[in-house]
C-alpha cells in the first residue's frame, strides 16, 4: 500500500475534507482524542453535547464524525439518526465510542450507519485505523506523523537543504525544492531525537514529486521505504507513538 501519493484536487476541498467533528462530554478524553487526530494532521472541532454538534453540522459538513454514545441529553444513539436522516449529512461516517459493553448497542449504531465502533479506553492504532477505514478514500496502513527532521540523499553529490516534513513506518514525505526523478532509489540518512548518536540509513523509492509551482501541493517528493534495518524500524516505530501520544492518557 502506497501512502505517499499526491492528491489532485483543489486546495480548498482538500482542507474542506480535513475537518473532523468530536463530540465528548468528557473534557478529558475530548482532549485526548482531538490532539491525536490533529497530530494524524486532521482539523478538529469539538462539541460537548449533541445539540452543539447540531448546530455545527447546519453549517459545515466534515470529513468525520466521532462521538461519544454516552452524551447528556441525547445520546450518540440519537445523534447518529440525525446525521443520517439529513441529506446533507447522511454520507459523512460516524465513528461511535463508549465504556458501554452491552453487545446489543454495537448491534444497533451498526444499523442505524455507523461506519466504527470503538469500546473504551481504544488505543492509538485503533482510533487511526478507525478514521482511516471510515473516512480516507484510501486508507493507509501506518500513522504518518507531522514533523521536521534534516536528511541527506548520500549518492547525491550537489548542495542541498531537505527535510523529513512527514514520517510513517513505511515511507516519509521529503520537503526539498529539488525533487529528485520518480521511481529512482536513493539512500538517505538522518537522526531520531530517541536514538542519539544514531545514523539512520535507508534506501528509499522516489514514488511521487512536484516543484509545487502553481500547485497547492508543498514542493517535495514521497518516499517509500526499501531497504530499513530492524533496528532502525523499531526505533522509527518508537519514535512516532511517543510523538503521536505525548504525555497524554485517556480519562
Amino acid at each position: 500500500m502506497n501512502d505517499w501519493t499526491g492528491s489532485s484536487e483543489p486546495k480548498e476541498a482538500q482542507e474542506a475534507k480535513k475537518v473532523v467533528l468530536v463530540i465528548d462530554n468528557k473534557v478529558k478524553r475530548q482532549f485526548y482524542t482531538s490532539i491525536h487526530l490533529q497530530r494524524m494532521d486532521y482539523d478538529v472541532i469539538t462539541a460537548r453535547t449533541a445539540e452543539d454538534a447540531m448546530l455545527f453540522l447546519e453549517l459545515t459538513v466534515p470529513l468525520a464524525v466521532i462521538t461519544n454514545y454516552d452524551l447528556p441529553a441525547m445520546n450518540g444513539l440519537v445523534l447518529l439518526q440525525y446525521i443520517k436522516e439529513s441529506e446533507r449529512t447522511r454520507n459523512v461516517p460516524v465513528i461511535m465510542y463508549t465504556s458501554n459493553r452491552d453487545p446489543s448497542l454495537e448491534k444497533a449504531c451498526r444499523e442505524f450507519g455507523c461506519a466504527g465502533f470503538l469500546r473504551n479506553p481504544c488505543t492509538l492504532d485503533e482510533l487511526y485505523a478507525a478514521v482511516q477505514s471510515a473516512a480516507a478514500g484510501r486508507p493507509r496502513k501506518f500513522v504518518r506523523l507531522s514533523t521536521r527532521l534534516e536528511v541527506v540523499v548520500e549518492d547525491i553529490d550537489e548542495d542541498r537543504l531537505d527535510f523529513i516534513s512527514d514520517l510513517s513506518e513505511d515511507g516519509m514525505f521529503v520537503s526539498t525544492t529539488k525533487p529528485l526523478p520518480y521511481g529512482s532509489t536513493h539512500t538517505f540518512t538522518f537522526h531520531l531525537p530517541n536514538a542519539p548518536g544514531w545514523v539512520f540509513r535507508v534506501q528509499g523509492q522516489i514514488l511521487h514529486q512536484h516543484l509545487g509551482a502553481g500547485s497547492s501541493k508543498r514542493p517535495g517528493m514521497g518516499v517509500q521505504f526499501r531497504k530499513i534495518g530492524d533496528r532502525e524500524r523499531e526505533f522509527l516505530k518508537d519514535f512516532i507513538r511517543k510523538e503521536m501520544t505525548g504525555e497524554l492518557a485517556p480519562e
